[in-house]
């Protein structure tokens, strides 16, 4: 046995929090995707805002394997999160968009890397696109976390369906900023690091972004960048001035760009597994 691996007996609970709204033709991709990994202690909770789709039939289909689900009126996103988040009993939480899937086992690769490294409080991994077939598009190969490089770039490079989260992140730290709607990762991910929260990398793909007509990085994209701004002034230092925030930008961007054509992010990709997201 590896070191920190797991046995089938003593794997942690982890608790799987899907937001949903109106993602009804992609949602049971989602959840099999969660179900399919066959984790004993999996805690699958979906999070609606009130479908007017299929959404629902597709949560009742599936009743018996969900531990909770609820389809009412929400505030957005952060919201619903933060409700599944109250009801979450797992050591680890994992944040699932409901039209995303998870990859690669991802549960079992999640509970054997913090089993191996307790320092660890958030876990990362690179992760794929893909279109709203299925169809492979690209890869997201990323260095690790580094708050100045988050914060200077203005990018949110990891995304929450490669990532998990102890929940003693959560307990410290608080959940999602509801006032956010469309860069709230961003804004958590910038107040883990802030707080001096842990975090680690693997090279693996345990997640499928899905680019869509109807997703967020679509439709929002201006709103995304927006709030980005708004955030870098909230973190940014106060006796950074107009000259040195530009210089800092440039200097970290160039950091990523660097570290990312080192470990190959940048170099012809097919996945070596078969995507049916």
């Amino acid at each position: 046995m590896s070191r920190g691996e797991n046995t089938m007996n003593d794997l942690p609970r982890i608790s799987v929090i899907v937001p949903s709204f109106n993602q009804g033709r992609f949602i049971e991709k989602t959840l099999r995707s969660v179900i399919d990994q066959g984790y004993p202690n999996v805690e699958l909770m979906v999070i609606d805002g009130g479908s007017t789709d299929e959404t629902v039939d597709v949560l009742k289909k599936y009743n018996d394997q969900l531990t909770y689900w609820v389809s009412e009126k929400d505030r957005g996103q952060s919201h619903a999160f933060n409700k599944g988040l109250a009801r979450a009993t797992g050591n680890i939480v994992g944040w699932l968009n409901s039209d995303d899937v998870y990859l690669n086992r991802s549960l079992f690769q999640a509970a054997d890397y913090f089993a191996a490294y307790p320092e660890i409080d958030i876990v990362f991994s690179d992760y794929i696109y893909v279109d709203g077939t299925g169809r492979y598009l690209k890869r997201r190969k990323e260095p690790p976390f580094s708050y100045n490089i988050y914060l200077w770039s203005g990018d949110c490079y990891h995304a929450n369906i490669a990532g998990f989260f102890r929940r003693r992140v959560f307990e410290k730290n608080g959940g999602l900023d509801e006032s956010l709607h469309y860069s709230m990762d961003y804004e958590f991910y910038l107040r883990a690091g802030k707080a001096g929260m842990k975090f680690g990398h693997v090279r693996e793909y345990w997640g499928a972004y899905r680019f869509h007509s109807a997703s967020k990085s679509i439709t929002a994209y201006g709103r995304m960048l927006a709030d980005a701004r708004i955030l870098l002034a909230r973190y940014q230092p106060s006796d950074v001035g107009p000259c040195g925030a530009r210089l800092r930008k440039a200097w970290f961007r160039s950091q990523r760009i660097a570290q990312k054509a080192m470990i190959g992010s940048y170099l012809p990709y097919r996945p070596n597994y078969p995507v049916n997201a």
